[in-house]
């Protein structure tokens, strides 16, 4: 028999995550001191054994959703949970029906979780490039405004990212330009996850997604951090290049974006 119920123990929980940290690497994310009261850990047992893991992060809007595990486990958690009606997910390939039977999934992407290897990392020139201050918040609302052609749009991005995290960026003419940040950064929890990576439409082509994404991979290493990852759309072949340049590898795909709960089920 498998029982659920809301897991409250981190180092349970860490180490359930901690079996296979590229996995899992946001979730671990949201241990840290920091982000533990946005995160809620539900945990499915079979004979007390913990079998499966579902979060859901409150800190974006919309919840984040994701889990891991056993698909017996997973299923048990979402028929028991009453989840938010709108939710962005982060979901294994492998579980997909078991999502797609209680969300809708308009536009589904599929994504390479790309892990780095640090006896790859070389880091290109970072001259130019700069540290991206809190207060600079609205220079990068204004330049991720300009993310609108079909499967650019910068989701998951908060300006409380800034302050827990770190972003570098690239001016011209006073301007930002280009970025790249973390979705997650954790020296407690030794882990970051790079996102919101952009750049100009009219400044590209001169390498700055790459050497900004190399100064978050340098803070990362100075900061200690040992697992660093990042997501990026399977069929953007050309990113997926440029960071496996850096030192990245594929490691295993996922299912992520927007879902709304199917008519019918239960709502919270």
């Amino acid at each position: 028999m498998v029982t659920v119920e809301r897991l409250t123990d981190r180092a349970e929980v860490r180490a359930f995550l901690g079996q296979d940290r590229p996995l899992t690497a946001y979730a671990l994310g949201d241990l840290d001191d920091a982000l533990w009261p946005e995160s809620a850990f539900y945990g499915a047992r079979r004979d007390g054994a913990l079998i499966a893991v579902l979060l859901l992060y409150r800190g974006l809007d919309p919840f984040v959703l994701t889990a891991f595990g056993a698909g017996e486990g997973i299923e048990a958690l979402l028929a028991d949970l009453d989840l938010p009606r709108e939710v962005y997910y982060l979901w294994p390939p492998e579980h997909e029906p078991l999502l797609s039977a209680l969300y809708e999934r308009p536009h589904a992407q599929e994504e390479w979780r790309m892990v780095l290897d640090w006896a790859r990392f070389s880091a290109p020139s970072l001259d130019g490039v700069h540290r991206i201050a809190p207060q600079e918040a609205g220079a990068l609302a204004a330049l991720y405004r300009h993310a609108a052609s079909p499967g650019e749009e910068v989701v998951a991005f908060s300006p409380a990212q800034i302050a827990r995290g770190v972003f570098f960026g690239v001016w011209v003419d006073g301007s930002l330009v280009a970025t790249a940040g973390t979705h997650v950064w954790s020296q407690q929890e030794s882990v970051a996850a790079i996102g919101n990576v952009f750049t100009h439409p009219a400044h590209r082509g001169h390498g700055h997604a790459t050497r900004c994404t190399a100064a978050v991979v340098e803070a990362a290493r100075q900061a200690g951090i040992e697992t660093v990852v990042l997501n990026v759309r399977r069929q953007n072949t050309a990113a997926i290049h440029i960071y496996e340049k850096l030192g990245f590898r594929r490691y295993a795909l996922f299912l992520e974006g927007p879902a709304l709960r199917r008519d019918g089920a239960r709502r919270d």
